[in-house]
């Protein structure tokens, strides 16, 4: 067997083939009852994006929330659109059994805001993003109802991050689609995350968000670390 075939296998069938990405590798998750109820659940919630196949980053949410659940802290996402991501981990982690925690979920339920989109990322086609971002709040209230420990926050970002009073953060999910506001919960969540605990950078490695790129990108330099690149797009940050 030659060096080639060692690598990429010989003939080895395509694993997973969605979403920018495509392996040969093992993906056995997707075969998890757990993971697949939980998968059902977030996807049902999502309107403009019906029928995307984002299983593997939903996932890598759902392995940090699950990391966060061992560690103790609370939950944060910060654009939530519809709820796919946040309403998947919440089943995932058992959410509802976890009474003392508390999941805060941060949007302006309609769309990003204009004023907040820089000449750059206008460029690149993010302006024309809204029109996948339909008022959704009434829908997320309800995906959310049978969360009593759920924290819907509506409005923008920087200005409702007050409405966070958790000191002790394990998991951060962001997903804004522009810089400026990330950065700005970056720099409000960081001291208040706890050893261990992660960010999921859900737009970090997608071409038209290269301006989310460089910003995470340098806060993670001015605090001697760096983020992970995955595969899905992603990027994963993680407090020592």
């Amino acid at each position: 067997m030659s060096l080639a075939e060692l690598i990429v296998g010989p003939g080895w069938p395509v694993t997973y083939n969605a979403d920018g990405l495509a392996t040969v590798h093992n993906c056995d998750f997707t075969a998890d009852p757990k993971f697949a109820e939980a998968y059902r659940l977030g996807s049902e919630t999502m309107t403009a994006f019906a029928g995307v196949d984002i299983r593997w980053r939903t996932y890598v949410c759902c392995w940090a929330a699950q990391q966060a659940k061992v560690l103790g802290g609370d939950f944060v996402e910060c654009g939530v659109n519809t709820g796919a991501f946040s309403r998947a981990v919440m089943h995932y982690i058992d959410f509802h059994e976890m009474a003392d925690r508390r999941f805060y979920l941060l949007d302006t339920y309609d769309g990003i805001p204009d004023e907040q989109i820089t000449a750059e990322e206008r460029d690149r086609g993010i302006g024309d993003y809204t029109r996948f971002y339909p008022d959704c709040y009434t829908q997320v209230r309800q995906t959310f109802a049978s969360y009593a420990n759920a924290r819907i926050v509506r409005g923008r970002v920087p200005e409702t991050l007050d409405q966070i009073d958790s000191q002790r953060i394990s998991y951060v999910s962001m997903d804004m689609n522009i810089a400026a506001p990330e950065l700005a919960a970056g720099d409000f969540l960081w001291p208040r995350m706890i050893a261990g605990a992660t960010i999921v950078l859900d737009d970090y490695g997608w071409r038209p968000h290269i301006a989310q790129k460089h910003a995470w990108d340098q806060f993670a330099a001015v605090r001697g670390l760096k983020v992970l690149a995955l595969p899905t797009g992603q990027g994963l940050l993680i407090k020592p």
